[in-house]
């Protein structure tokens, strides 16, 4: 479990949510689901530590999984490790790793209605460290936590300013267990407009819908594809996403042809 009291959550200290508890997983366990992932045509492979910080332990793990994954085939790695220090990331870098994931989750004024153990400007200060050690930065946030519309364009300005590599765009899973649970804010329509709007502000960035996606829009997922760039395929930290073969069907369906498939 994390010490953090994030209340979006399962992991977070003061969850209550029913979750499997386990530490990072073998190395052999990582690249086998690297290879899953290739298999289905991903392009990038993202691995996820909880907690607030990664170890040095961790560190040096992740790097020969990194080092490993790398020398058996082509795919971009992502990770998404929470507060990481300057030394850390030469040594990610030196493995390969392409980018990092670092959310800012929600706009600064709804933050401590969210999160108590950390700040919204921890964050900030996080991605500066990542900018300054030249790390593609995979950064978004969670819409659906209480927000109005004009904290939502505030923080897309505040992540503009950060000129991230790629946007991921969450929409709240009200977990039970959870101090979000029960909570559903948000309409298809809602999702597809705050979409649009990023769209509008990154039209030269990748745009990815993550989590909720499946539980938020529906059967309006198609339109949701048709304004990002990108999907993410799986499940998520706990919990399932929709089958790939079920997302597969949902890009050919629209006539769409996943990066590096195309044959002619």
């Amino acid at each position: 479990m994390c010490a953090e009291d994030c209340g979006y959550c399962s992991q977070a200290k003061g969850s209550k949510s029913n979750i499997e508890r386990y530490g990072l997983l073998p190395k052999n366990q990582i690249i086998r689901q690297a290879i899953i992932a290739k298999r289905n045509n991903s392009s990038v492979f993202c691995i996820a530590l909880s907690g607030t910080r990664p170890t040095d332990k961790e560190i040096s793990i992740l790097c020969d999984v990194i080092s490993e994954i790398k020398r058996i085939m082509t795919i971009e790695i992502c990770l998404s490790i929470g507060l990481v220090r300057d030394d850390q990331l030469v040594k990610l870098k030196a493995a390969g790793v392409d980018r990092i994931n670092h959310n800012l989750n929600t706009p600064r004024d709804n933050y401590p209605k969210i999160t108590t153990t950390h700040t919204y400007q921890d964050r900030l200060d996080t991605l500066e460290v990542l900018r300054r050690n030249n790390i593609n930065t995979c950064s978004g946030f969670i819409c659906g936590m209480g927000e109005t519309d004009e904290q939502l364009i505030e923080l897309a300005f505040d992540l503009k300013s950060q000129e991230p590599y790629s946007v991921p765009v969450n929409f709240l899973l009200p977990i039970k267990g959870t101090k979000l649970e029960g909570r559903n804010e948000l309409t298809p329509m809602r999702c597809l407009k705050i979409l649009v709007m990023l769209r509008l502000l990154f039209p030269d960035t990748e745009l990815r819908i993550s989590a909720g996606r499946e539980y938020h829009l529906g059967e309006m997922q198609q339109l949701a594809i048709l304004i990002v760039d990108s999907i993410f395929l799986g499940n998520y930290l706990t919990e399932k996403g929709a089958k790939i073969s079920e997302d597969q069907k949902l890009i050919q369906g629209l006539g769409l042809t996943v990066e590096g498939e195309c044959n002619g």
